[in-house]
């Protein structure tokens, strides 16, 4: 225990020299955490570094912090060597929009299977990193906005069960992709902003079971009476649009 404390004040250190924050524990905190203070005896739930300035050094600290569930690199100097350190946390969301990631994390990100949520916007992520991810059983919500994936990636993300909310705004995805993503029948939210979809993208919507609201705002091909027509048909999803 000793040991732990004295690793995990180090890590703490790191991280708030770094510009990071860090929050502790779940609910109202025990008695050792009243009696103690929470960063000897509490739970590390979230350390976000949006602020800060994350690289692959920091993260040999932030890897020591075992129990830690939430982690925000956003912009942060992390590459796939980087992601290494990390892999071993039993992490429920990750966020890693804007970071030197490439397609070789798939190989990293497959061995985390506690994700539910992961946002790999504006990273130079392509199909190849699709097709390398192995089933994630908890994955939930998936960010890839901004990266260079195609229609012919989304075959992949069936492979997902518990995916029901997914974002390839401002990337290549055409209404072919559209189709491929039908497979993923827990689908629940879709961003499809500023993409390559056009009125025949409504045919395959169709087929989502769950389908609650769908982005498609900012393709110039989408008509006003086909928006206005699949939302008469389908009461309950609601269709974000504008040219």
């Amino acid at each position: 225990f000793t040991h732990y404390s004295s690793t995990r004040k180090s890590a703490f250190a790191a991280i708030r020299d770094a510009g990071g924050e860090i929050r502790m524990g779940f609910g109202e905190p025990t008695i050792l955490e009243k009696w103690f203070g929470s960063e000897v005896f509490g739970t590390v739930v979230k350390v976000d570094m949006r602020k800060g300035k994350a690289d692959n050094e920091l993260l040999t600290h932030i890897g020591k912090l075992s129990e830690l569930r939430q982690l925000d690199l956003s912009s942060g100097e992390i590459d796939d060597d980087g992601l290494r350190l990390i892999s071993h946390l039993p992490l429920t969301e990750l966020w890693l929009q804007s970071t030197q990631i490439t397609d070789d994390s798939a190989k990293t990100l497959s061995k985390m299977p506690t994700l539910d949520f992961l946002q790999l916007n504006s990273t130079s992520l392509s199909d190849a990193f699709l097709s390398n991810l192995q089933p994630l059983p908890k994955l939930d919500d998936l960010g890839l906005r901004g990266t260079k994936v195609t229609g012919d990636g989304m075959r992949y993300l069936s492979r997902h069960p518990s995916l029901s909310e997914l974002d390839v705004y401002r990337t290549s995805v055409d209404d072919e992709g559209v189709a491929l993503l039908t497979k993923c029948r827990e689908l629940e939210k879709l961003g499809l902003s500023m993409t390559q979809v056009t009125d025949a993208v409504f045919e395959h919507l169709d087929e989502f079971p769950k389908l609650t609201k769908a982005d498609l705002s900012g393709n110039r091909p989408v008509t006003t009476e086909a928006v206005k027509k699949f939302e008469n048909n389908h009461p309950k999803c609601d269709i974000e649009w504008y040219r």
